[in-house]
């Protein structure tokens, strides 16, 4: 049965010391390099990296084919696999009058490993189409590929890979420049509400997002002391919860200076933009939206089939180059497989 997936777009930003870097070229390049007497293409043990030293390991697992290599557009699939083999289950059914569920350690095999995460995606030239999951995203990607070409002599230790994301006022011209910028923070729910459930069954889905962006967070990190902290926190009541909003602004002596839209689609490419407002000539709040589709994907239980997830990203790059929303030709190209 197909699921809605949310496609986006984000671009390689290539300047500085990789100032006409081909993303898309560069990959494949390393790909078709030889390691351990294998073709990195080839082996995905080969492509198998550590990127939190933690035992889990981040994998450009599977990818088009290599005889589409020459055309425009490289597709491919990452993967998170944990470290370990165990996860945790309820193997009562939720129908049982009980007074708790029982939560157990499941072993699923010996040499079976948990995957934490799926991300797919597409690039031609420098511009990128991504499908995220809730444990892997485009920072993931930013990572994996740094480090896969730093392995290949591709990267130096210094540079790093930036996947600009576009963000847009929703239905008119956004502002180029402001002098203001405003970042809520995610809301820090009064303790004994539900924390037990929101800190084991929804944070790994919530982590990119909530994790070190509380309101509580940002003070602490101002200075304010814990027991300062745990007065505030006693004054929200029973299911209420505490929220912030930071201004953010540059001043040289007492003007303020404009900041350009690039800084924030840089800078905050992995914030939601419904959580970012800009003031300059006009305002621009809770409208923002980044470059981004929805569509039907075929789908095997909660798993996308890759195949038609790299062919409905190429396919919306295609739509938004050919709307003149990115700056891309896929002239005389077939659909990679």
């Amino acid at each position: 049965m197909p699921k809605r997936a949310t496609i986006q777009y984000r671009e390689f930003k290539a300047d500085g010391a990789l100032r006409g870097m081909d993303l898309k070229a560069t990959l494949v390049d390393v790909l078709r390099r030889g390691a351990d007497g294998h073709r990195i293409g080839d082996n995905a043990r080969l492509r198998a990296i550590d990127l939190d030293g933690d035992g889990s390991h981040v994998v450009l697992n599977k990818v088009s084919s290599p005889s589409t290599w020459n055309g425009p557009v490289f597709c491919g699939q990452i993967i998170h696999i944990r470290a370990g083999a165990d996860i945790q289950a309820v193997l009562q059914s939720l129908d049982d009058d009980t007074d708790e569920f029982l939560v157990q350690n499941i072993d699923v095999g010996r040499g079976a490993r948990i995957v934490k995460g799926v991300l797919y995606f597409a690039v031609t030239q420098n511009h990128v189409g991504l499908i995220e999951s809730a444990a892997v995203r485009a920072l993931t990607l930013e990572r994996y590929i740094a480090a896969l070409l730093r392995q290949a002599g591709a990267l130096g230790l210094a540079e790093g890979i930036i996947l600009l994301a576009h963000f847009s006022a929703a239905g008119e011209k956004g502002l180029t420049e402001f002098s203001d910028l405003t970042l809520s923070t995610r809301p820090s729910c009064r303790k004994g509400r539900d924390a037990a459930t929101g800190d084991l069954f929804r944070r790994q889905a919530g982590a990119a997002r909530d994790e070190g962006a509380t309101i509580l967070h940002v003070l602490r990190m101002m200075g304010w002391p814990d027991d300062a902290l745990a007065r505030l926190e006693a004054e929200v009541p029973e299911g209420g919860r505490l929220e912030g909003l930071i201004r953010v602004f540059i001043k040289d002596r007492r003007r303020k200076i404009r900041i350009s839209r690039a800084a924030v689609e840089e800078a905050l490419r992995h914030v939601d933009p419904a959580d970012l407002g800009l003031q300059g000539d006009g305002s621009e709040r809770g409208g923002m939206v980044r470059l981004s589709v929805v569509k039907e994907i075929a789908a095997e239980g909660s798993l996308l089939d890759p195949t038609d997830a790299m062919l409905r990203i190429v396919e919306a790059l295609k739509e938004w180059a050919a709307a003149g929303k990115i700056d891309c030709r896929f002239e005389g190209q077939d659909m990679p497989r």
